[in-house]
């Protein structure tokens, strides 16, 4: 275990210096989590010492409560990945929203003034749009994304209301609506544009207009450039104060967020360890239970409580390993 992780973590320093790197804000879940692993380990340490003087009743408590603890770890382990993954957090994605980044290629009218988008906010009217303008976006968008998914082989579309309240624009052309079809230029909307209205509209459901992931920039996320973190105004990026060259935007916008998926990796491969310790507590506890440890003989929970002080102790290298070096 030492060498996997070892060999990882080396794996992610290389990665991390040569190239777009996305500092993400750890879950608060892996937080908790982390007091547990270290109260569980406090739990077994007393249980060795009060087995060496047959006190079973306070055995029994201890070794329970070191299980109950180590169950806790794992869920809030599993917690944690879906905070990651609710804010967009992949196992393999990109750091720039391409095909359905807001305005790249399609944008929204609301009844006849444009929406922006800037820094994790919609804006209309040069405002942060209202949350039930918002909810009108999810809901107009969910039927874009209908219309527009491949398995939809006429690509047919209802929207109702197209036109009263919502209209689309693609590179600041008119998007008209006729006979269930999205139409540009007078031809329904191609295979291509609905590839990228789907992405476009699947964006805007899930809060997104920049990113693969979600939330503000310099908060819940940041992008650093070979170490150095970059600057995002006006959705732009800046390098030390200057604006990204073309050659550097290009490979951003082709860059992975491979930080979030060692994360996965690293968290992952912990989880196996961690059943692996599971297993060892409840087995130790069920042989407490039945009063096999003594002060004469009481291996089974050394050799438990090894492991698990083992797993708590990488737990902590990695995650400070995330927070510190990440």
């Amino acid at each position: 275990m030492m060498m996997i992780f070892a060999g990882l973590t080396s794996a992610y320093v290389v990665s991390k210096g040569s190239e777009f790197w996305v500092q993400v804000k750890m879950p608060q879940a892996f937080n908790i989590s982390t007091i547990l692993v270290i109260l569980s380990s406090v739990s077994l340490f007393f249980a060795g010492i009060f087995i060496r003087k047959n006190s079973f009743g306070t055995v029994k408590l201890l070794l329970g409560i070191s299980l109950v603890l180590g169950i806790s770890f794992g869920y809030l382990q599993v917690l944690g990945w879906k905070n990651l993954f609710e804010r967009g957090n992949t196992v393999s994605d990109h750091i720039i929203n391409q095909n359905g980044r807001y305005g790249q290629y399609y944008s929204l009218t609301y009844q006849g003034k444009e929406i922006s988008f800037n820094n994790s906010e919609f804006f209309w009217s040069g405002d942060v749009v209202s949350d039930d303008l918002k909810l009108k976006m999810i809901d107009f968008c969910k039927k874009l994304m209908d219309g527009a998914i491949y398995t939809n082989k006429n690509n047919e579309y209802q929207l109702n209301n197209y036109g009263t309240e919502f209209v689309l624009k693609y590179e600041n052309q008119l998007i008209t609506y006729s006979d269930n079809k999205l139409v540009l230029n007078g031809s329904p909307l191609s295979a291509t544009h609905n590839d990228r209205l789907w992405k476009f509209a699947e964006s805007i459901v899930n809060g997104r207009g920049d990113f693969m992931m979600t939330g503000k920039y310099g908060e819940d996320f940041t992008i650093y450039y070979k170490g150095v973190p970059l600057e995002y105004e006006n959705r732009n990026f800046y390098l030390n104060g200057k604006k990204l060259s073309a050659k550097q935007d290009n490979d951003l916008n082709g860059s992975r967020n491979k930080s979030s998926s060692y994360i996965y990796v690293f968290t992952f491969i912990h989880f196996l360890h961690w059943l692996g310790g599971v297993i060892a507590l409840l087995v130790i506890f069920i042989r407490s239970l039945q009063l096999k440890y003594s002060s004469e003989n009481y291996l089974g929970i050394q050799l438990g409580s090894t492991y698990w002080h083992f797993l708590g102790i990488l737990w902590i290298y990695l995650y400070a390993f995330l927070i510190f070096i990440h």
